[in-house]
């Protein structure tokens, strides 16, 4: 069947609700066979938030931050409703404008989606963690959850180093804390704070229920639009209970 598209004649709102209809329909299979849930929430993640990246934005995620303050995505994470609690954030120690990043649900959809997207060699064991997912095992033999890394200065375990213009940049758009000092090393430059290495790094922990609930909440919010007459703000559970 030919995709349903909006006014502008985009198919991404009914691209997104076929994904919430496949999870729905993998999850009532009665099989006897190993089930593989947990890699088609990723693979669905993955799938909305790069091929959609576009219309993400468009729907609030990134929006002017005047807009977006009274969006969905200025909410935290607990409050949404979408199953998620405010301990899923582990750490994160981004800047932006001089002022440390707002844990909402926007910025931590744009860390998982980084996340995702740019996977790289990760040991979450190390002390410096290059961007990337991957499980957290309990000796269970299940997966049961996934730890979501996104972090700028570090690539394939190992810190980055930076031009001096760089730097500048970084100054100019406040992206670290104001204690943190730029120190040359063979004409290039680390950050530390009070003479110890400082990294930006976003670390997200989510168990399979908790990836679910964010999956199927998130193509059904990107889904709206499939609705006739939608009004552009309410919203509704598009599957049938």
């Amino acid at each position: 069947m030919e995709y349903y598209r909006t006014e502008k004649g985009q198919i991404y709102a009914d691209f997104a609700y076929r994904q919430l209809r496949i999870i729905d329909q993998y999850e009532r299979m009665s099989i006897g066979e190993e089930k593989f849930e947990a890699t088609l929430y990723v693979t669905v993640l993955q799938s909305l938030l790069t091929n959609c990246q576009e219309y993400v934005r468009s729907m609030g995620l990134e929006m002017s931050r005047a807009v977006r303050h009274s969006s969905i995505f200025s909410n935290d994470i607990e409050s949404v409703g979408w199953g998620l609690r405010k301990n899923c954030w582990v750490e994160n120690n981004y800047y932006r404008g001089g002022l440390k990043e707002k844990q909402d649900l926007g910025s931590f959809i744009t860390r998982i989606r980084n996340s995702v997207s740019h996977p790289t060699e990760i040991d979450i064991k190390s002390e410096i963690i290059s961007t990337g997912y991957t499980t957290i095992k309990d000796g269970s033999g299940t997966i049961k959850k996934f730890r979501f890394v996104d972090s700028d200065d570090i690539r394939n375990n190992r810190r980055r180093s930076y031009s001096e213009r760089d730097v500048k940049n970084f100054l100019d758009e406040k992206l670290f804390p104001d204690e943190v000092n730029f120190i040359e090393e063979k004409g290039r430059f680390f950050p530390f704070i009070n003479s110890k290495p400082f990294m930006r790094i976003a670390i997200i922990d989510l168990s399979v229920e908790e990836l679910a609930s964010l999956v199927k909440n998130l193509a059904n919010y990107l889904a709206q639009p499939v609705q006739e007459n939608w009004d552009g703000k309410t919203i509704k559970w598009l599957l049938a209970a």
